[in-house]
């Protein structure tokens, strides 16, 4: 059995370390002294949310842990010793770095502190590598609401691609309003040569794949909502874009994993990568994904291949991608 794993789809503030960040929390005040880390563990956990977009306010807790260098810093190093004890070779970390200016940072000063974690724990912690996406945010009621503040990311990128930052994303509750108006965004991260990722799909309006590929997304974040049309489906078969599946994730707390449409899609021949998402709101990370996965009756080899898709798809140079490649075969 090969165990060379690669994860393209996991979110920095969704995989904090759960006791680093409750004494992080502590510590900056964020939460009020007689919360223990028991009642800490809940409020990350809540489940009886009104709507889904009600639950995102989880994120923002542990976003406002991550308002300083040091903290964003820290999460990051710990983030990858995990992964790279847990057998990862290779991982795109992701953040919105316009959620991390509360306590007076830039967004390039953001990035900056999550690379530099990174980059210390890959020297700390060799044998994996790894790649850091910005993510633009849907917020408000159209794409201008914080227009500024997603161009001031690309900007931020744009400083560090290829020097530990990899890529842009589409991030955020996906139907606050119609998903093109962020092309204008897009084109000019393509003006910049930043490859980018969309969640597209996930939320329930299959159509925003099509936006995404019309956008000119390279991968798309869950997509799964691509099974709603056959004209859906047949548009992200024909393109073979890369499609980022988070199982745990979409499935949230009914642990129903043959609901999930990734067998179908592995049968139809889509173009599909395994990942975790949030490592640990969907409790989970990527040994568990697979081996969710084989209970389902997802082979060996169909997961190798999930693998060796990823590696393809990811955003590096073509000398770390022939790398994981050689790992994975």
């Amino acid at each position: 059995m090969n165990t060379a794993r690669i994860d393209l789809h996991l979110h920095l503030d969704g995989s904090l370390n759960i006791r680093w960040a409750y004494e992080a929390a502590l510590r900056q005040g964020v939460i009020e002294p007689a919360c223990t880390f028991e009642d800490f563990y809940h409020i990350l956990f809540e489940k009886n949310f009104a709507s889904r977009k009600e639950s995102f306010r989880k994120f923002e807790l542990v976003c406002d842990i991550l308002q300083h260098r040091e903290d964003l810093y820290e999460a990051t190093y710990n983030l990858v010793r995990t992964l790279r004890e847990r057998g990862l070779i290779y991982a795109e970390i992701r953040f919105a770095s316009q959620q991390h200016t509360k306590g007076g940072l830039t967004q390039k000063e953001a990035l900056k502190a999550v690379i530099d974690g990174a980059e210390q724990a890959k020297r700390d912690y060799p044998g994996i590598e790894t790649g850091i996406i910005d993510c633009l945010m849907h917020k408000g009621e159209d794409a201008l609401c914080n227009y500024e503040q997603n161009l001031e990311s690309i900007y931020a990128v744009k400083e560090y691609l290829g020097r530990g930052a990899a890529g842009l994303d589409l991030a955020g509750f996906e139907n606050n309003c119609p998903f093109r108006d962020y092309a204008p965004l897009f084109q000019k991260a393509r003006e910049f040569n930043i490859p980018y990722t969309m969640h597209a799909g996930e939320m329930g309006i299959g159509e925003h794949v099509l936006d995404a590929l019309e956008m000119g997304a390279n991968r798309i974040g869950h997509g799964i909502n691509c099974i709603q049309k056959p004209e859906y489906l047949k548009a992200v078969l024909d393109s073979q874009i890369p499609l980022e599946i988070c199982v745990s994730s979409n499935i949230k707390t009914t642990l129903d994993y043959a609901s999930h449409p990734v067998r179908f899609l592995l049968e139809q021949g889509a173009n599909i990568t395994i990942n975790s998402d949030n490592m640990i709101f969907a409790k989970t990370d990527l040994a568990n994904e697979h081996s969710q996965l084989r209970m389902i009756g997802v082979s060996e080899e169909q997961l190798r291949q999930c693998t060796m898709n990823a590696a393809r798809a990811a955003f590096c140079s073509e000398e770390i991608r022939e790398k994981l490649i050689r790992q994975i075969i």
